[in-house]
């Protein structure tokens, strides 16, 4: 169980490690991909301690648009 005393030690994290994501992440579940209109789609699902999975909005199509330029595989797609 995470309590305060546990946790409280994590308020100005500056870098992700594996032993903040084994205190706070219960599991991880991704699914597999598939395509829908024309894009490949990855369901990926963070079940968090004492709390559960937590569902995210929806991206508008000017956020998704926005996350492709920041974050393509594709070189020529990224913004500098």
């Amino acid at each position: 169980m995470i309590t305060q005393k546990r946790t409280g030690k994590y308020t100005d994290i500056t870098e992700l490690t594996p032993e903040i994501l084994n205190e706070f992440i219960d599991k991880i579940v991704v699914h597999h991909w598939e395509q829908l209109y024309g894009e490949i789609v990855q369901n990926v699902e963070i079940y968090y301690k004492m709390i559960g999975f937590v569902e995210l909005p929806q991206m508008s199509r000017s956020e998704k648009e926005n996350y492709i330029k920041c974050f393509s595989r594709k070189k020529e797609d990224r913004i500098a």
